[in-house]
């Protein structure tokens, strides 16, 4: 049997290459070397993490580049070699992590412009394997359903800029002696991700005697998910502004501003102008009236779920206060992704409390809308992040008496309202029955972790309310 072979200098052949996977798996297509038996019997797991790329890579490709700072692995060709893991969810495929790219030189980065940037040198073009996630068959027989070459210069321009923006975000913190504030919140796209053995790991910044966690560029989960859904046509989102505003004024700004001629109005008064006429009575109803002030009239917004913005209303009382508190998802109990298999910080196997990624890689998008007599007025819009301090101190130890709680069948000590102003643990599901099994105490009702609505009310003060 012949060989494969193609031109490693050629972006163009090395995709073609990668394309003879899609609609395969890496044991019934023929690659450069054979694959060891030590890996055909490899599973998917927090153990075997990045097992599918170094197959791809030394056995399908040949190629053994040894990942160097700023050379991306088809030297003469460009071109940087990435594979992900896609998983089917309701809404369709998406990306089951972010895509980690390369690591960040403190010392390097503070030098360089982002056009001439060691990242822009390694994955100015990418060449992306995806194959679909199942934790029932060997690595080597999952299906593959992408291979394409993704150029920073294609993107959409949109896409580019904020891209630019996160780039540049991460390298002034880092500049001004900050590394160790970097946060997944604090970008949209790109952002500055720990790696490391465990969260413990520190390493010396510049302009700083603070050390840092060690952290890697990677694209968002979120991102990555758009990308791939719009190279297997499998969805369709809607985008909210264009690139001359992003690069003007920002992110962040240019999406206030379209929420600024709103303020101050009643939500009846938005409909007219809209020329909408929505149900009051919906759960939905005020994110459905904020989309529709972003003019989207879908459910999604492109850059949100790109970037991992979540979009939260608030409705205060008169007084502007919120009258109860901010649920987040449900958490599992035992089994895989439950609680009990978390491990505040994580490592590089995984295990990042699922709590603890919301808090650090979302950034909040809060309309705060107010109850008044003639009805609900549209008050102000404000993005929001949890500071980094904060999570360690509020909800780390309502996690970590969480997990002890399940892990002991102490149930009756999960921590409750009065544990701290900030974050509790109670239920969110629909009635009694609506339960999850525990490890020790039968089935339990669905309970999720709360923001409490007087820590929320601290935080959407911060920005005065605006009238008409």
């Amino acid at each position: 049997m012949t060989i494969p072979s193609y031109d490693q200098t050629s972006p163009w052949s090395i995709e073609v290459f990668g394309q003879r996977l899609v609609g395969r798996t890496l044991r019934n297509t023929q690659g450069v070397k054979d694959i060891p038996e030590e890996f055909l019997v490899e599973m998917p797991g927090v153990k075997t993490k990045g097992k599918f790329g170094t197959i791809v890579e030394k056995y399908y490709y040949g190629i053994e580049p040894g990942n160097q700072p700023c050379s991306p692995d088809f030297e003469g060709a460009g071109v940087e070699l990435k594979t992900n893991a896609l998983e089917k969810r309701r809404n369709g495929v998406a990306a089951k992590e972010r895509l980690v790219l390369q690591m960040i030189d403190y010392d390097d980065i503070i030098d360089e412009s982002f056009e001439s940037s060691c990242f822009m040198m390694k994955s100015r073009l990418m060449m992306l394997i995806s194959n679909m996630y199942q934790d029932d068959i060997n690595l080597v027989d999952a299906s593959i359903v992408l291979a394409r070459l993704i150029y920073f210069g294609r993107l959409p321009t949109t896409d580019q800029q904020i891209i630019r923006e996160d780039w540049n975000k991460i390298a002034e913190k880092i500049r001004n002696g900050q590394a160790h504030e970097l946060s997944g919140s604090d970008t949209t796209y790109l952002e500055a991700c720990t790696k490391g053995i465990d969260g413990s790991q520190r390493v010396s910044q510049p302009n700083s005697d603070v050390p840092a966690k060690p952290r890697a560029f990677a694209l968002k989960s979120g991102y990555v998910t758009s990308l791939v859904r719009e190279y297997l046509q499998d969805d369709e989102e809607v985008a909210v502004v264009d690139a001359s505003l992003f690069e003007e004024k920002g992110f962040e700004a240019t999406i206030i501003e379209r929420f600024v001629p709103f303020f101050g109005h009643t939500v009846d008064d938005i409909e007219d102008t809209l020329g909408v006429s929505l149900n009051h009575a919906s759960k939905s109803y005020r994110s459905t009236l904020a989309r529709r002030m972003l003019g989207v009239s879908k459910g999604k917004i492109a850059e949100f779920d790109r970037a991992g913005i979540s979009l939260k209303t608030v409705l205060v009382d008169t007084k502007g206060r919120p009258p109860e508190s901010m649920s987040f998802p449900i958490f599992r109990y035992m089994g895989p992704g439950s609680i009990i298999e978390e491990t505040w910080g994580g490592n590089d196997e995984g295990g990042l409390p699922e709590i603890q990624r919301v808090f650090e890689e979302t950034r909040f998008l809060f309309l705060i809308f107010q109850k008044e007599i003639e009805g609900v007025r549209f008050k102000n819009a404000m993005f929001w992040s949890m500071p980094k301090d904060e999570i360690d101190a509020f909800v780390r130890p309502v996690w970590e008496r969480t997990f002890s709680a399940i892990n002991d069948g102490t149930l009756p000590d999960l921590p409750k309202q009065d544990f701290n102003r900030v974050c509790h643990i109670r239920p969110h599901a629909q009635n009694r029955k609506d339960t999850l099994p525990t490890p020790r105490n039968g089935d339990q009702v669905k309970k999720c972790f709360w923001l409490d609505r007087r820590y929320v009310q601290s935080q959407i003060s911060t920005v005065p309310i605006s009238s008409v």
